[in-house]
């Protein structure tokens, strides 16, 4: 398995003290792939400012010990990223106008999927999260915030889109946790479904989409889980 990490999942991991956990995911799922964007923003672009250096470092030691492969780049990655940059900040219109929804970051991630044939893009931001998997239910979001009806998808940009990138899903560090956590790789302090709540809020609030219902449901499934062990024992 392979899966390209955009900056926001290396960022949370970071901020919520769980990055000595990318070791143990590695060994059980395969292939972390970043970009040299990707490794710019989490490190270079902020190791000299106070606020984020820690959190620099912290990742800098993980890319260090080569858990992450920090793709050279190429021609290829270059084309495709321009051309994912044009697709999809192109594909919404509001009132006429194009919509642009991602950056050249988020463009780069999303080209080196179809180059590497990756299976998932760990990505913890909603609108490029929505755009692999539901880009239809981006139209509402857009809706609410932008307060219009007038908005329009261009079905064929979107479908040149999935070309290049690949038949992928995303998944988020509360994702990933939770398959840490049921794989057995956090300590027994997380056996407590409190204590993962706990974990998915700081992840939350560091940064990684995902609603307070979606955290209980989690919680919920842990607990049932650990019932039935504990009634098989």
């Amino acid at each position: 398995m392979k899966i390209v990490f955009d900056s926001g999942v290396l960022i949370t991991f970071s901020e919520s003290c769980f990055m000595s956990l990318f070791r143990s995911l590695k060994e059980k799922l395969g292939d972390f792939i970043i970009t040299k964007s990707v490794h710019y923003e989490c490190i270079g672009k902020v190791e000299h400012i106070m606020r984020f250096k820690l959190s620099a470092l912290r990742i800098e030691d993980v890319i260090d010990t080569q858990i992450f492969e920090v793709y050279e780049g190429s021609q290829k990655l270059d084309k495709a990223t321009k051309e994912i940059m044009d697709l999809t900040n192109n594909m919404f219109y509001i009132r006429g106008k194009p919509l642009k929804i991602i950056q050249i970051g988020e463009a780069e991630s999303l080209a080196l999927l179809g180059l590497t044939e990756a299976n998932y893009l760990a990505v913890d931001e909603r609108t490029t999260r929505m755009l692999v998997e539901q880009p239809h239910g981006l139209i509402h979001i857009f809706k609410r915030k932008y307060k219009t009806g007038n908005i329009k998808f261009d079905e064929n940009k979107y479908l040149r889109f999935k070309e290049l990138i690949g038949n992928v899903n995303a998944i988020r560090s509360v994702d990933l946790f939770a398959y840490a956590q049921k794989q057995k790789l956090l300590t027994d302090k997380f056996d407590d479904s409190g204590n993962v709540k706990a974990a998915m809020f700081a992840m939350k609030f560091k940064g990684c989409s995902v609603s307070f219902e979606e955290i209980n449901e989690y919680v919920s499934e842990l607990w049932k889980l650990l019932r039935k062990i504990k009634l098989i024992l």
